[in-house]
């Protein structure tokens, strides 16, 4: 079901729009004006918002390339003939109305996912924790449309990530079996900055999806102090971390790999950061103040990408 929604509104709605604007039977200049307008929002609403993890992140520039080419078409060959307004009579009306309408609720999130790039206060600067290969962020963003994790005191400004592999796509297969299958299982983790590891979660199995654990929603995962943050990366593979709390890292150490342990959907690196230094579990990930975090200048939210691919 979840792929089926994902297919009708990221693929069949975008098309659906496409076609309208160049090949519909618009009854005025101002009514093809509200299916220009409604293709032009839905376009930047799914291209900033959609889960184009599952899909592969190419196409909203194929949609964009056919929507200036319908519209290019409708121009050339149609717009001459239409009169500016529409005729006043019941069913024109409606339907201007009914897109005016649509286009006004398609606003609301559109304007979410805009301030989603505003973290609002100054974030900390931290390093890439992922060491090499190109990653999509999957949740991220000072917003409840761009990242789920946003209504969670601790983890407001908190990132999901996957990594990319062959056409800008999360797995090797296009319906995985196993944990192998997901580009970033195993990749080596980072510590993003310098300092002590006040908390520490290990021994936790990792998930085949699409079973996850909910009585231990972290997983396997390491918690750094470093200046005026605590940073947390979570959902770690059983066996990789080796730290213990009190040890000290430098920024760039190895902490651990990716892996799918706790309350995950599928493999993913999740790291946020909160406000001073925190050891105490619920408030590390439940309680305590968030803190946006910026890596390379960058306050990454949902769909940005970081790094290079490696293709192997």
């Amino acid at each position: 079901m979840t792929l089926f929604l994902l297919i009708m509104s990221h693929l069949f709605v975008p098309l659906v729009f496409i076609v309208a604007v160049g090949f519909g039977k618009a009854a005025s200049r101002i009514h093809w004006l509200s299916y220009l307008a409604l293709a032009v929002v839905y376009l930047l609403l799914i291209q900033q918002a959609g889960a184009w993890i599952w899909l592969g992140g190419y196409w909203p520039w194929l949609f964009w390339a056919g929507l200036v080419g319908s519209t290019a078409w409708f121009l050339m060959r149609h717009m001459s003939a239409l009169p500016v307004w529409p005729a006043w009579r019941p069913v024109a009306i409606l339907s201007l109305g009914f897109n005016i309408a649509v286009l006004a609720a398609l606003l609301v999130p559109a304007w979410s996912v805009l301030e989603a790039a505003n973290p609002g206060t100054e974030p900390v600067e931290l390093r890439w924790p992922l060491i090499e290969g190109q990653y999509r962020v999957g949740q991220g963003g000072n917003s409840h449309v761009m990242n789920h994790h946003y209504g969670i005191d601790a983890q407001h400004h908190a990132i999901d990530v996957v990594r990319t592999v062959r056409f800008g796509l999360r797995t090797h297969e296009m319906v995985p079996d196993v944990l192998e299958d997901y580009g970033i299982w195993n990749a080596p983790v980072a510590a993003p900055c310098s300092g002590e590891v006040t908390n520490v979660g290990t021994g936790l199995p990792d998930q085949t999806p699409p079973r996850n654990d909910r009585d231990n929603p972290a997983g396997n995962f390491v918690a750094i102090h470093c200046g005026k943050v605590t940073v947390v990366l979570a959902h770690l593979r059983q066996g990789s971390v080796s730290l213990q709390q009190g040890d000290k890292v430098l920024s760039g150490d190895l902490i651990g790999r990716v892996g799918n342990s706790g309350n995950s959907s599928e493999p993913h690196l999740h790291v946020h950061a909160v406000q001073g230094r925190v050891s105490d579990h619920d408030n590390l990930m439940w309680e305590a103040r968030g803190q946006p975090m910026s890596f390379d200048g960058r306050y990454l939210v949902r769909n940005d990408v970081v790094g290079k691919r490696i293709d192997r």
